[in-house]
């Protein structure tokens, strides 16, 4: 089977790697679509997360049921699934109380161990959510970045009479707006790119806006800081009222520098996410399932498996015009 392999900065490669099989309790996943994430472009410019070299990438896919292994009860083939990526080590107090996602060990598959930026992939079958046949598999490859939406709305505590501020344009901000756009009375995004403001606006953003606005008037209730700069991340805490809530989403490739006194004079609060919680995973492929969330305008493009150098290179060259890139590694349109 091909695979896109990480090799080191700005390095990846396709290989010809032998077929995996499925031990016991294993599922053998033909992969239909695998999105590249934020997390990618990490390991990609930085060499972030990743604990070994070569490794094949990525961890946010939708796909078939290809064979079973035994003692899979669930699950059988021709059954259409998303992952659950998350890997954690099951025992610290956290994992025994399901909060995976605080775990001090958490990683993914694709920096631990072979992910989904290859034609079949193999995953225990807890780790598995099946899907609904009449679920377009190109849409359900986006129901892992959704969850991470549901996790940050959920942690900013939205209220119908509030101003939510979106600072990042890209897939989680923009998720984000579907998922508030009908829990708050304003949003309002932020995001450099003339491209990636329309398709805000054409999603549901009451407005926006390249640069935050200093108007005392116009401040933000809640601001989700989905960039990951210490230009957004201050500006964020300027943006926001007096009492006001910060959620932080975005990654941060560097060490950043920030005036606390935003937060000591107005008394913010500020919460982390990291990834979601396995409720939040299962309340995404719900959501999706209902199609009351388009996410159709945030797929780019949709490029087979061999030209994912050529993805990560429009994902990290000036072309603001690019949000979501999708692979696909068994040709596009398989399995849908």
């Amino acid at each position: 089977m091909l695979a896109a392999r990480y090799y080191g900065i700005r390095d990846v490669r396709i290989e010809e790697l032998p077929r995996p099989g499925c031990g016991p309790k294993e599922v053998l996943v033909k992969v239909a679509y695998a999105g590249i994430c934020g997390s990618d472009l990490h390991i990609y410019r930085k060499g972030m997360f990743v604990s070994s070299v070569p490794e094949t990438m990525g961890h946010e896919f939708s796909g078939v049921v290809e064979e079973i292994g035994p003692g899979v009860t669930g699950l059988r083939p021709g059954d259409h699934v998303v992952g659950d990526p998350r890997v954690s080590c099951g025992d610290c107090p956290w994992c025994r109380q399901g909060k995976h996602n605080l775990c001090p060990q958490l990683s993914f598959i694709g920096e631990i161990c072979p992910g989904c930026f290859a034609e079949y992939l193999v995953m225990s079958e807890e780790s598995l959510l099946k899907l609904p046949l009449e679920l377009e598999l190109d849409r359900a490859a986006l129901i892992e970045p959704l969850a991470v939406a549901l996790h940050a709305a959920g942690k900013a505590g939205l209220s119908p009479r509030e101003t939510l501020g979106i600072i990042g344009a890209g897939p989680v901000g923009l998720l984000t707006l579907l998922v508030a756009k009908h829990q708050v009375a304003k949003i309002i995004v932020v995001d450099r790119a003339p491209a990636r403001l329309e398709l805000a606006r054409r999603l549901g953003a009451d407005e926006v806006v390249p640069v935050f606005s200093e108007d005392p008037l116009e401040q933000a209730d809640v601001v989700i800081e989905a960039a990951g700069t210490e230009a957004t991340l201050g500006g964020a805490l300027r943006w926001l009222k007096p009492g006001g809530r910060l959620v932080l989403t975005g990654l941060y490739e560097e060490g950043v520098l920030v005036d606390p006194n935003d937060i000591l004079v107005k008394e913010l609060k500020i919460d982390g996410i990291n990834a979601y919680e396995r409720k939040d995973l299962t309340k995404a492929v719900q959501v999706m399932a209902t199609g009351r969330l388009d996410v159709a305008p945030l797929i780019s493009q949709i490029l087979p498996l061999e030209s994912a150098a050529a993805g990560f290179g429009m994902l990290t060259s000036p072309q603001p015009d690019v949000v979501k890139i999708l692979l696909a590694p068994t040709g596009p349109g398989k399995g849908t």
